[in-house]
């Protein structure tokens, strides 16, 4: 394997599977649409439903398919996702275009870790993943943060064409992804056959249980990550809503939540320095930041409120990665991409609970 070459590919695709004008403002789309605040929170519920569902099942298929497979057919869906946005005309059709969005987010949450931790084990240098991790982000969080300086363009693109321009970036990274080598670290001996798939997820469910069980304290780490996370995830969605009710035109509004997603930029960098802490001291400041994000996001003020959301998405991201860093070193190989996925799931069950109390809870603050 050509490390270097699977790291850059890697980058690449991280960079195109976040590059979504439509994507990344949809909640702001929706609105202008005429949808209300409590109907996104239930299509953002729906969403984290379907991840519940689907986030298990599609881990095991990274590990029994292939890794590079099940990242390409994770874009495929978000094209699908996309069209089914545009054709959406009442709260189902969103719903629905927000479920194939979470089956897109499944096939990749888990698989993207699996694929890099083992290509870097396959070269015996998994000490890396941290560095590497830290510019995986920082290549999500830069596309995500030029599609949020286009938001004021995206309103006046209209979310037709928005959404088809997320159809065309989501075509690049399935080749991207096709072009990936598959680590040969953690791959099955041979593919099973369809007929032979449920006896499959039968063994991986069996050996996730069975070293959550062995291994309380992994536990435990993706349930307090998944709270700070969803945490920080809903004041993303709704300050979307809050900087424009605030005042932040069009031509404000993208510079604004730009420098909120530039909090994740940072949060990658400040994870390298936060290694060093106590990992519980880690978490417990990052929760801190996190709600001192949230305090300052209801002043109802343009500057506090972008600050408060930088400051909740450098927590959230620096505390995702260390997190990503400790579970990675625990697991198996074999069983990479279904454990990751466990914990995807723990954030899903979270934001089930708060996604639609947040929604009517920050209708009623602002």
């Amino acid at each position: 394997m050509n490390l270097n070459k699977q790291i850059r590919r890697l980058l690449l695709l991280d960079g195109l599977s976040n590059l979504h004008l439509a994507g990344t403002a949809w909640v702001l789309l929706l609105t202008l649409r005429g949808f209300t605040l409590t109907q996104i929170g239930l299509a953002e519920g729906v969403f984290h439903l379907v991840s519940l569902c689907c986030e298990l099942p599609s881990g095991m298929l990274a590990d029994l398919l292939g890794r590079k497979w099940t990242l390409a057919a994770s874009r495929a869906m978000g094209a699908l996702s996309a069209l089914a946005m545009i054709t959406a005309r009442t709260g189902l059709g969103v719903c629905l275009a927000m479920g194939l969005c979470a089956l897109g987010y499944n096939l990749a949450s888990g698989t993207r870790e699996a694929i890099t931790y083992d290509s870097l084990l396959q070269c015996g240098q998994a000490e890396r993943y941290l560095r590497v991790s830290a510019w995986q982000n920082i290549f999500w969080r830069g596309a995500g943060a030029a599609a949020l300086l286009g938001a004021g363009l995206t309103a006046a693109l209209g979310y037709r064409l928005a959404y088809g321009l997320d159809i065309l970036v989501d075509v690049l990274a399935v080749l991207t992804a096709l072009g990936l080598t598959e680590p040969a670290v953690g791959a099955p001996e041979r593919r099973p056959r369809l007929s032979e798939l449920p006896r499959g997820f039968r063994d991986c469910a069996r050996d996730a249980a069975d070293f959550l069980r062995a291994n309380p304290a992994a536990a435990a780490v993706m349930l307090f990550n998944a709270l700070v996370g969803a945490l920080a995830t809903l004041l993303g969605f709704f300050l979307q809503d809050g900087l424009t009710s605030a005042g932040a035109g069009n031509a404000l509004l993208g510079p604004l939540l730009l420098l909120v997603a530039l909090g994740g930029v940072a949060g990658s960098r400040a994870a390298l320095l936060l290694e060093r802490l106590p990992y519980r001291l880690t978490g417990l400041l990052c929760l801190a930041g996190v709600a001192a994000g949230a305090a300052l996001s209801l002043t109802g003020r343009l500057p506090l409120l972008a600050a408060g959301g930088f400051l909740a998405s450098a927590c959230d991201d620096a505390f995702q990665m260390l997190t990503d860093a400790r579970l990675n070193a625990m697991i198996p190989s074999q069983r990479r991409a279904t454990l990751i996925s466990v914990s995807s799931m723990t954030f899903s069950l979270v934001m089930i609970v708060l996604s639609p109390l947040t929604g009517a809870v920050w209708e009623g603050l602002l």
